[in-house]
């Protein structure tokens, strides 16, 4: 087994602007505990909400910004908590005819209106739980960062109901505090917004005012205050399964019988444990599988929902595929004369994987990802003796994965991750370490990206080391926008193992100069014109 150490010492300067996020404009909602918590029926004549404070006065960011919302679609809503959980309840004013539905699977926004809630119990604008509704009654659920956008993958346990009125549509929702993260602490004060959608004009609305020409959009929430004395759950949750299957092939039968749990483990406030031991992924859907007439690989989206949920860490620096991890053997078969393959697996099986991941209180994210999966051979025949023999093509392989995520001033982060693969045996080991920035000025005008990766490719025969860098520096707010990039990549870069890239050995440098309009006009709500010199 071979050990590799990267050591790398960074120094940085960080860059300010004489101006910061002006924190005046937020919004400040107080919320009130509740001893009867409200039945979630989609009827807001519970008791909890006579004495709830009212968050009101919606304004229009999409397609126009700063058009407050009118008396016909004006959205109400109102917020209470207990020991156990936090409540939202929501009247939408609108013409019942024009209300916009359609049932849809979990996730799938569709052709319809819909009533969103945003929580950041941190309030450090940067680490944001989505939570959507729709007429339908369908839920939509998604974590959120400024690096990674949102990930839908993760599906949290919450509950909601819908009622269509002769005046628009009632929105009841109950998030446990258990699909939440928080610190233990007595007053807490998050961030919190209230986003609504008609879908009839594609506008888009929300509580706390939001200027979409610069920064993200968690900078612009508003401030829930008055939460006390609520402490974080105890979140741990285990399924033990078991599978079973039969194969007959050229008169043949074997069975196989397997058992596994999945665990969920909270370690504490802000950190989580997955763990899966022999899992079975038996219920993860197919791919859609395609003719691939090109020179490159071809890949499909992750269907397992282990390597969904909870990965926004390990997708820094796209050093991460996780269709890696279980994939087809990487071994080759060498055939003696009169041999033909009868049996060549088409990936190799998991016997465990683990991850644990969160973020601390002073914004350092903390990702550990391993995996082990079992040695896998092929069936050769000797098509004249009739003998059969095995050939090892993929052996015991541990994969790794370590991400240290600094996030600060609200809109930047710097972060490390490295990545490792370790198979037993005379077969290929990979290393990839990957250091990245994402740096904005605190009034998010300006944003300079850089990331510097190195690869490390054991053989049999050879060792490789590649490299590979990307630096971008732009305006980044306005109508008038411009940037330059710089990417490159030597011919020896390879993260394959454990990542994926379609080719290396490029130099590439880049200028873009962009008009942005935010304004609809009678035929587009919003249009750019651009031009990029490579």
């Amino acid at each position: 087994m071979k050990i590799h150490f990267i050591f790398f010492i960074v120094v940085f300067f960080s860059i300010s602007s004489m101006l910061g996020q002006e924190e005046k404009n937020k919004k400040t909602l107080h919320i009130v505990r509740t001893k009867n918590p409200p039945k979630i029926d989609g009827i807001l004549n519970d008791d909890a909400w006579k004495n709830a404070e009212e968050a009101k006065d919606f304004t229009e960011f999409r397609p126009k910004m700063g058009v407050k919302d009118s008396t016909e679609i004006k959205t109400i809503v109102k917020v209470t908590y207990d020991d156990n959980a936090i409540y939202f309840g929501a009247y939408l004013h609108d013409e019942p005819s024009k209300i916009m539905q359609q049932m849809t699977t979990r996730d799938n926004f569709g052709q319809s209106d819909f009533f969103g809630v945003v929580l950041n119990p941190n309030n450090d604008a940067q680490n944001d739980t989505e939570f959507f509704v729709f007429p339908s009654g369908t839920q939509a659920d998604a974590l959120s960062t400024p690096s990674n956008g949102e990930d839908f993958g993760w599906n949290g346990v919450w509950e909601s109901a819908t009622k269509i009125v002769d005046d628009g549509w009632i929105v009841e929702i109950k998030i446990p505090y258990n699909a939440l993260r928080f610190s233990n602490q007595a007053i807490q004060t998050w961030g919190i917004q209230f986003h609504r959608q008609f879908r009839r004009d594609r506008s888009q609305y929300t509580w706390n005012p939001i200027d979409v020409s610069k920064g993200n959009i968690g900078l612009y929430h508003g401030e829930l205050k008055g939460i006390e004395n609520i402490e974080p759950p105890t979140r741990l949750s285990f399924y033990p399964f078991a599978s079973g299957l039969v194969n007959t092939y050229d008169g043949k039968t074997q069975t196989d019988l397997t058992f596994g749990l999945d665990l969920k483990y909270g370690i504490s406030e802000n950190f989580t444990l997955d763990l899966t031991l022999i899992p079975d992924f038996s219920q993860a859907g197919f791919d859609k599988l395609e003719l691939n007439l090109g020179p490159f690989e071809q890949t499909y989206s992750e269907q397992r929902q282990f390597f969904t949920e909870g990965v926004d860490l390990f997708n820094k620096g796209n050093l991460f595929f996780s269709r890696r991890v279980g994939s087809a053997p990487t071994g080759d078969v060498e055939l003696n004369a009169h041999e033909k393959i009868t049996d060549f697996p088409s990936n190799v099986k998991v016997l465990n994987a683990l991850k644990v991941s969160g973020r601390t209180k002073k914004g350092l994210g903390i990702g550990l990802f391993n995996a082990i999966t079992e040695k896998t051979y092929a069936s050769i025949r000797d098509t004249i003796t009739g003998k059969t023999r095995e050939q090892l093509v993929e052996p015991l392989a541990n994969y790794n994965i370590l991400v240290l995520d600094q996030q600060f001033n609200k809109n930047s982060s710097v972060s490390l991750i490295n990545t490792n693969v370790t198979r037993d045996g005379a077969f290929r080991d990979a290393n990839v370490t990957g250091l990245l920035f994402d740096i904005s000025n605190k009034r998010n005008t300006y944003t300079i990206l850089g990331q510097t990766r190195m690869s490390h490719i054991n053989l049999p025969k050879d060792n490789l080391t590649g490299y590979s860098t990307f630096f971008y520096a732009g305006k980044s707010h306005g109508k008038f926008r411009y940037s330059f990039d710089h990417s490159y990549a030597d011919t020896k870069y390879d993260i394959n193992d454990l990542g994926f890239i379609s080719r290396n050995n490029y130099n590439n440098f880049g200028i873009d100069l962009t008009y942005r309009s935010f304004e609809p006009t009678k035929k587009l709500n919003k249009y750019f014109v651009g031009t990029y010199v490579n």
